[in-house]
């Protein structure tokens, strides 16, 4: 008789059974177990719910055999390479749908575990609207939300019969495995690309794109988050009239004024940011006549300091405008035209000191949000941060920004992955104490009074703080949801967390809170200007966790300030911070709280 593991965790936790070697052991030294008939009969039902679990999420018995056989085998992953070795089985997603050509966005993979046993939550191949495989790493907030369905959509079948309420899967799990953004948009060719606006106009708009995204107009104690050019001089035009044969060359410096124009005009707008199927925005226009004078950016002859302004703020726009596949790829370009000028060793003036630190943060935020490498590792820089010069806003902030994105590439490169010091789910205390460190030795002008700053720059970057501990605990508020879930299931209590995994979910709840205090604070601010999509994500998931909460920790009495960040997640919709409903896909949050709340506990 094989042995009856005492300790088993349902299928849907991820968690692997005992060592192939450990397992012969028991064999050689045991030959019977006695256990309870309880809990036999509880061990049995719970295979019968795995395995009705498992037939509906793979509907193939083909496919079906082959997962238990990789199951039991000592290597238990498989490529999803385009050079697998045939004979692997029909691709099909991870969710038991066909897929066409896309490989498996589970098997991409190995899962790793950690020294308690709990599988990682890997990255994974989500499919957007025209069906092609996109990989999301550990930390995109795409994966950690498919992660979360998938789980929603395994624990609801089985979930207790005293529920009434049903969840039309049609809302919220059917988007389980796809990636909605709007990279596919086509790119406005009829375009002059010569072509500005008067210069009084051209002026009053940089003037409040300066004021919005970079300094303040000068107005701001922290000097702002990032620095991407002059933005307070009007460009020499090309003549008026333009011959066909022109070499648009010779006007390539338009493109960063084109590129800050188009960001200006998505900053400032009220409407919603352009989808493939709808009317060309106010924007576009510029952004083409941008990409047009750039042409393409791995032509790198007479490549300038000024083309890496340009291809930063154009991937600026496209984070605006939700192309973040397309904006990971320009400044990635934007970077490698650095590098190639001799930017991270030194070769440049404060100007493009700045330039080139404003890049790197911008390109280790496009890897967090992504969960994708970062274009450059921090050991191959050997540049000083910037510094306080009279002719430019002061450093403080660019500088606080470049520390925490370099934080920003530990979390994404450390924390959900074995090669680091901090292997494994259980274990963010490393990034905790380094955002610690961080936000103890903030200078005054970027300090918060209260929770709070009137500096919009100072605030978004505590978000970015906070978010960043939300994504470093993030696996263990998944595994807590899981524990919770699983414990009402099977009619069991439910197994706790540890001490140390209790108030790092304490400590990621707080940082929601937090943060949605912030975003309350940061749209008085901005007035009618439109909160940056940087800003909305970090509303968006602080919105999850608040979510999440009940199943997280126990239902202890909320304080005042969890109440009021509550109360935000459910009056969202009717705010300001819902100007960019479609990019932020806010109106999901009112789909996720009816299935977390028949998995929750029962309210007395």
């Amino acid at each position: 008789m094989l042995p009856i593991g005492l300790n088993g965790f349902p299928l849907i936790l991820g968690v692997t059974g005992y060592p192939q070697s450990i397992g012969n052991e028991w064999q050689q030294l045991v030959e019977k177990v006695c256990v309870p008939r309880a809990e036999f009969d509880n061990l049995r039902k719970k295979i019968e719910v795995y395995e009705k679990a498992l037939q509906d999420a793979v509907t193939d018995p083909t496919r079906r055999q082959e997962l238990l056989h990789d199951a039991v085998s000592p290597v238990s992953y498989s490529s999803s390479s385009s050079f697998a070795p045939s004979g692997t089985g029909a691709p099909s997603t991870s969710h038991g749908q066909p897929s066409g050509d896309q490989p498996s966005g589970d098997s991409f993979i190995k899962a790793e575990t950690t020294d308690d046993g709990q599988t990682l939550s890997p990255g994974r191949l989500l499919q957007d609207s025209e069906g092609m495989g996109k990989y999301m790493g550990e930390t995109a907030g795409a994966t950690f939300m498919d992660h979360l369905k998938e789980f929603i959509r395994a624990a609801l079948p089985i979930s207790p019969q005293d529920r009434t309420s049903t969840v039309n899967q049609s809302n919220f799990l059917s988007t389980l495995g796809n990636y909605t953004v709007d990279d596919q948009r086509p790119l406005n060719q009829a375009v002059n690309p010569l072509w500005l606006p008067p210069d009084s106009t051209v002026v009053a708009v940089l003037s409040e794109l300066r004021h919005f995204i970079q300094d303040g107009g000068g107005h701001w104690p922290s000097g702002g988050m990032y620095w991407w050019g002059d933005l307070s001089s009007v460009p020499a035009r090309a003549p008026a009239m333009a011959s066909s044969d022109m070499d648009l060359g010779a006007y390539r410096h338009l493109a960063f004024y084109h590129a800050a124009l188009a960001v200006a005009c998505q900053s400032t707008s009220t409407q919603p940011p352009p989808s493939s199927g709808a009317r060309p925005s106010p924007s576009e226009p510029y952004y083409a006549r941008a990409a047009m004078l750039l042409r393409n950016p791995l032509e790198i002859k007479r490549r300038t300091i000024g083309d890496v302004a340009s291809l930063a703020l154009m991937s600026f726009y496209l984070v605006e405008t939700n192309q973040p596949d397309a904006a990971y790829m320009y400044v990635a370009a934007a970077m490698h035209i650095g590098v190639m000028l001799g930017a991270h060793r030194g070769w440049v003036d404060e100007r493009g000191k700045r330039l080139f630190w404003s890049v790197y943060c911008l390109d280790r935020w496009l890897s967090c949000l992504t969960g994708r490498p970062a274009t450059i590792a921090d050991e191959a820089i050997q540049l000083p941060l910037p510094d306080d010069d009279a002719s430019m806003p002061p450093a403080a902030g660019l500088r606080a920004h470049v520390e925490l994105s370099r934080i920003s590439g530990h979390v994404v490169g450390n924390t959900y992955h074995g090669g680091g010091t901090e292997a494994g789910v259980g274990q963010p205390g490393g990034a905790i104490r380094m955002l610690e460190q961080w936000q103890s030795t903030l200078p005054p002008s970027l300090q918060l009074t209260n929770g709070l700053s009137n500096d919009p720059a100072a605030c978004l970057l505590h978000m970015r703080y906070n978010q960043l501990l939300v994504v470093a605990i993030r696996p263990l508020v998944l595994s807590a949801v899981k524990r919770a879930v699983v414990g009402r299931l099977m009619a069991q209590s439910p197994m706790t967390s540890s001490a140390s995994q209790t108030g790092h979910l304490k400590r990621c709840i707080a940082a929601a809170v937090h943060n949605m205090a912030l975003a309350r604070h940061l749209s008085s601010l901005n007035g009618r200007r439109k909160t940056l999509h940087a800003g909305l994500h970090f509303i968006f998931h602080a919105a999850v966790c608040l979510i999440l909460r009940p199943l997280v920790l126990k239902m202890e009495a909320f304080p005042q300030d969890e109440l009021s960040a509550t109360e935000d997640v459910g009056n969202l919709k009717a705010t300001k911070l819902t100007k960019l409903t479609k990019l932020t896909k806010l109106t999901k949050l009112t789909k996720l709280t009816k299935p977390i709340r028949l998995l929750g506990p029962k309210s007395e």
